[in-house]
């Protein structure tokens, strides 16, 4: 198989098409992305959605099968052990790709992210333009070998974008336990984005935590239930609280917590005395680097083609988490709650009832070395991530692609939302934007007129439940000829991805949604699409 990456020996941006962070070497024809004498570059669906399937890797929601009943099934077999997929199942639970190559042969990164459970990166390649998909490895994962428990959670390093720069390949990931926070940056490891195995380099296994520390108040004995601390409000708890103990450092998961004692514990050995020293796992772990001069980076967008050989711009969306307090503030999103409901969202208590009120930005960035950068300030023109109304892209996903034009414009695929989703991670519908500069950019295909939409009747068949809840994370590679092009992109079959059983749903009272506990889990399952140039 042939994985078309620029060159190690130099940049070469001026002659590539970025998609999302990595840098993809394309024929000059391919550059030629179907634009018509007289009008901007525009794209169309040119063939039906399917669900890809992944041979080999982790364990797929399909090998239970997972049911909203039962949303972990065969996760692990009857002697405890992490089970693996044993053939082709489904691609899922797995989103934000990052796909690079050129007409079918393609290569993807992927958060695989079972629900409260596990977090990891895994590669996977395709060689029928991303129908079916081979996992090539996966690292970083954040809670390697356990079965499920009420004590694990799925906050390890996700959103994984790659970037090749001065002779290197850069895996970047988002460390979800401090994401979005003040101060917060992304994770930057080295990887080979074109050997066969991408990320064997990798640690197989990297949690990532808080850097909480606290004191233990009363001397244990482990394993216990309850361990009595000084502090434990900036631990995420269910979650990991390492403790310094007789026989070492050893790791304590918890279901719950007070202000002054974690409960629910279980695991470890060795004694610890009071005043021994209760632990997350660090913020930027050790093999690892954290960028510099990002602004709460939630994650890559794209990457704008340079001006020359030694700098790259990115996209990248900014989160603010509940940036708005109060439902009456300029920009707040202020919908009701029984609209809320109809999908699954929001929460019947004032004042904010369950909306969401972060605040995304879209933003560019300059970097000579992939690690520190310099913010450029925010773009314009798509969206406005104040508008609070129905019809509004408010929220950018920080996952996308953009391509250069042969007339010199770029183009943007992106996936958004707004306050009507009750969620900011912008995933309501795709859509296509121009730009002559990476800065001022003009929608084309926007809510009203998407490449693809979510729907909130919440259909029962093929393809449409596979995205009906939520939509996005494209990654558009072009064909040979520059005018056809296959888009790579993630589904959820409900906003959440784990409704409760007997939860009623829909717009549309007279074709409402009732989630069965037989029914199948699914959720962040991997989707592609033809694509061609009008």
């Amino acid at each position: 198989m042939r994985i078309y990456l620029a060159s190690k020996r130099r940049l070469a941006v001026s002659a590539i098409v970025l998609a999302v962070g990595i840098a993809v070497l394309l024929p000059a024809t391919a550059l030629a992305s179907g634009r018509h004498h007289g009008g901007p570059t525009t794209w169309s669906l040119s063939g039906a959605v399917a669900p890809a399937t992944l041979k080999g890797g982790p364990w797929t929601l399909g090998q239970g099968p997972a049911t909203y009943g039962d949303p972990t099934s065969g996760y692990c077999d009857a002697t405890g052990a992490v089970t693996r997929n044993p053939g082709a199942e489904l691609f899922q639970p797995a989103y934000f790709p990052n796909v690079v190559g050129q007409g079918r042969h393609l290569r993807g990164f992927f958060d695989y992210r079972p629900k409260d459970t596990d977090e990891a990166v895994l590669a996977a390649r395709s060689d029928d333009g991303g129908r079916t998909w081979t996992a090539e490895g996966q690292a970083l994962e954040s809670n390697r070998g356990q079965c499920p428990s009420d004590a694990l959670n799925d906050d390890g390093q996700g959103h994984p974008t790659v970037l090749h720069m001065a002779g290197k390949d850069l895996l970047y990931t988002l460390s979800r336990p401090t994401a979005d926070s003040a101060g917060s940056q992304l994770l930057v490891h080295r990887i080979d984005a074109a050997s066969e195995h991408p990320l064997a380099t990798l640690p197989a296994a990297e949690p990532v935590g808080t850097g909480a520390s606290t004191k233990l108040t009363t001397a244990v004995t482990l394993p216990a239930a309850t361990l009595p601390a000084a502090d434990t409000s900036k631990f995420e708890i269910p979650g990991t609280v390492r403790v310094k103990t007789s026989e070492g450092v050893v790791d304590v998961r918890c279901t719950g917590a007070t202000a002054t004692s974690f409960t629910g514990c279980s695991g470890g050995s060795g004694t610890a005395p009071a005043g021994a020293t209760a632990t997350t796992y660090a913020v930027v772990p050790a093999d690892a680097q954290a960028t510099t001069g990002l602004l709460s980076p939630d994650g890559i967008l794209g990457v704008l083609p340079s001006k020359d050989d030694y700098t790259v711009t990115v996209l990248y969306v900014q989160k603010q988490k509940d940036y708005f307090t109060s439902p009456t503030q300029p920009g707040a999103c202020n919908v009701p709650y029984a609209t809320l409901a109809k999908i699954g969202e929001g929460k019947n208590k004032a004042p904010l009832y369950g909306n969401n009120e972060d605040l995304a930005t879209v933003r560019t960035a300059t970097t000579h070395d992939g690690v520190h950068f310099t913010d450029r300030g925010p773009v314009n023109g798509l969206g406005d991530n104040k508008d609070a109304g129905p019809d509004a892209t408010r929220f950018v996903s920080p996952s996308g692609t953009v391509v250069k034009n042969p007339d010199g414009t770029y183009g943007l695929f992106y996936g958004a939302g707004n306050c009507y989703d009750g969620d900011s991670d912008g995933f309501h519908y795709i859509g296509y934007a121009t730009s002559k500069d990476g800065v001022n950019w003009k929608i084309v295909n926007g809510f009203g007129n998407p490449l693809l939409s979510a729907d909130t009747t919440f259909p029962q068949t093929s393809p449409g439940l596979y995205y009906s809840g939520r939509i996005y994370g494209p990654q558009v590679v072009l064909g040979k000829d520059g005018k056809s092009a296959t888009m790579v992109f993630a589904g959820y079959r409900t906003p959440k991805p784990l409704p409760k059983p007997g939860t009623v749903l829909g717009t549309d009272p007279n074709a409402l949604y009732t989630v069965g506990a037989g029914d199948l889990a699914t959720y962040r399952t991997i989707l592609t699409v033809p694509l061609t140039a009008k």
